[in-house]
């Protein structure tokens, strides 16, 4: 709900702009500032005129009668000074119906006054799958957690790369080698390591200096290329990275569209191993 000042500065603002309208008409119909004719000729018509425009306006098409609006207007704001005398809550809902009685008697536009100090809404940025830089910057920021300085880093299971510019990875503990960590990168930050429970620990583990996370990015631009070519397939917004085996492939590794299936398959570094249809 507005404050009683807010409401009345709105109104203060709303029709002090009738000037404007005044002097539009003048420019239009050759009347200086002083309400002289400019034009070539001073007729009868012309001074009718001048002295119609003098007590009229028009807003949105409607014609208005100025010393009628004039007096509608000094008896609202008497109404809203008591209002405001009055110190209650329920003064501004009050004054803004009082308000909207004298726009609607006076054909003016309804919904309510501006807020001026209203805060404008907040756009978030959308969010996608990080950039090269970034995601070179976030496996750096991963080396340095301070757990795991001078030691080597075996990332467990899977390393995901979402849309919303987040990871999420397992890494084998920095000093138990029965235990596995969970992490999360997310606004520029890697957060504290969480426990899980894990298995076949030996079998699902692959050494992080041997991956690089920007090449998620050339994953998903060479997927989502091929992807293009098939008939109602839809684009990837993340990709990932499954380890078995002492060994790592990307995925997703197939495109199915509505008539087609393809297999696509990805080298180490990212670039196109292979592309068949099956």
């Amino acid at each position: 709900m507005l404050s009683c000042s807010h409401i009345t500065k709105s109104i203060d603002e709303t029709f002090h702009p009738n000037d404007s309208l005044v002097k539009k008409y003048n420019k239009e119909n050759h009347f200086d500032s002083n309400g002289e004719y400019t034009g070539s000729t001073k007729t009868s018509t012309a001074t009718a005129v001048q002295r119609h425009q003098e007590n009229t306006i028009v807003i949105n098409g409607d014609t208005i009668n100025t010393p009628e609006m004039e007096l509608k207007a000094k008896e609202m704001f008497h109404d809203i000074e008591l209002l405001k005398q009055q110190k209650h809550p329920a003064a501004a809902k009050e004054i803004q119906k009082r308000v909207d009685e004298f726009l609607k008697e006076m054909k003016l536009p309804q919904g309510g006054l501006k807020n001026t100090n209203a805060a404008k809404p907040v756009v978030k940025a959308k969010k996608a799958l990080l950039s090269i830089p970034d995601l070179a910057l976030a496996q750096e920021q991963l080396k340095r957690l301070p757990q795991y300085q001078s030691k080597q880093i075996m990332v467990y299971q899977s390393v995901h790369f979402y849309g919303d510019g987040s990871i999420n990875l397992m890494l084998q503990h920095p000093v138990n080698p029965k235990y596995v960590d969970a992490y999360k990168y997310e606004d520029g930050a890697w957060s504290a390591p969480k426990p899980v429970l894990a298995t076949d620990i030996e079998r699902r583990t692959f050494p992080l200096s041997k991956m690089h996370f920007e090449d998620a990015r050339k994953v998903l631009e060479i997927y989502n290329e091929k992807a293009a070519q098939v008939e109602d397939a839809k684009p990837a917004t993340s990709v990932y990275i499954s380890i078995w085996d002492g060994n790592m492939r990307w995925f997703p590794q197939s495109i199915n569209g509505n008539r087609e299936r393809f297999e696509i398959q990805f080298n180490n570094d990212g670039t196109l191993k292979s592309f068949r249809k099956e």
